[in-house]
């Protein structure tokens, strides 16, 4: 069973509603949720968790590296990544390994860019120290901003419609919860993206935090209790009552799926009745 730490993941179920933008004359630098790397000492036994609670994975391979990775994979290019480094023998394995130090879970996060050559363009006149490679723009490893990433939803030629097939009905990824920092305040704040505080919910949810609307999903800023690590959240949005409330039950309360410590699943258990209004 895949163990997560306190401030890990966050599955809240909610209906799912159809999105209706407002009209717009340029696409925005930031749309919404792109994916989420997770880090695990075991992947076959994070990829048992997953189906287990009715996700749908999509193999990985083998890097040159040794990092195994599989995919749980969503129609509009959202996903999360489950990533496993085996052994340090270049820089992305010991930092794998270092994360993997202080527990399995979302370390990262990305979140979606169209055009990431505007996007790069606009950070760096901000000031931003930017790296800009064939596939992310992201941060060096020494800044506060480096677990945040921008891509471009990918979409793989080996993509099969099993692979969205989610027994669960998830359909995307529409919303992340990460640590409200203030290198990420002001890199939102320089793109213009409307921050707001988070409007009073029920007694459950015990976090006060910022609300960024982003166009397609939003992203919610969270006190946490690391200092330097944004940690990722995520709501998965299901289709049917009837199906949400069986998950509830027998899948992420009953059968403990989401984490193997009391801690953690009673976290899960408390912030998965947090409402929002993401789509």
């Amino acid at each position: 069973m895949v163990r997560l730490r306190l401030t890990t993941v966050c599955v809240s179920l909610a209906l799912l509603l159809p999105w209706r933008g407002s009209a717009q004359t340029s696409t925005p630098l930031v749309v919404g949720v792109d994916h989420i790397p997770v880090v695990v000492a075991d992947l076959e036994r994070a990829e048992a968790d997953f189906y287990a609670m009715g996700f749908s994975l999509k193999p990985g391979r083998t890097h040159t590296d040794g990092i195994r990775n599989a995919h749980v994979k969503f129609p509009d290019s959202t996903e999360i990544e489950l990533i496993t480094a085996p052994a340090a023998v270049d820089a992305l394995t010991a930092e794998y390994r270092a994360k993997l130090r202080d527990g399995e879970g979302p370390v990262y996060f990305g979140l979606y860019a169209p055009d990431r050559v505007a996007l790069a363009a606009k950070l760096g006149a901000l000031g931003f120290p930017i790296h800009n490679d064939e596939a992310l723009l992201d941060f060096p490893p020494e800044n506060p901003l480096h677990p945040l990433s921008f891509g471009n939803r990918n979409k793989s030629p080996t993509d099969k419609p099993e692979h969205f097939a989610h027994a669960n009905t998830a359909e995307r990824l529409s919303a992340l919860w990460v640590n409200n920092s203030q290198p990420l305040r002001a890199l939102l704040q320089g793109l213009g993206i409307v921050m707001t505080p988070m409007p009073p919910s029920n007694p459950l949810c015990d976090f006060k935090g910022t609300v960024a609307t982003l166009p397609d999903g939003n992203l919610y800023l969270v006190p946490s209790a690391s200092a330097n690590v944004l940690v990722a959240k995520m709501r998965i949005v299901l289709h049917w009552a009837a199906l949400i409330r069986r998950e509830i039950s027998t899948d992420f309360y009953g059968a403990n799926h989401v984490s193997r410590t009391a801690q953690s699943g009673n976290a899960v258990a408390r912030q998965a009745t947090c409402q929002t209004n993401d789509g």
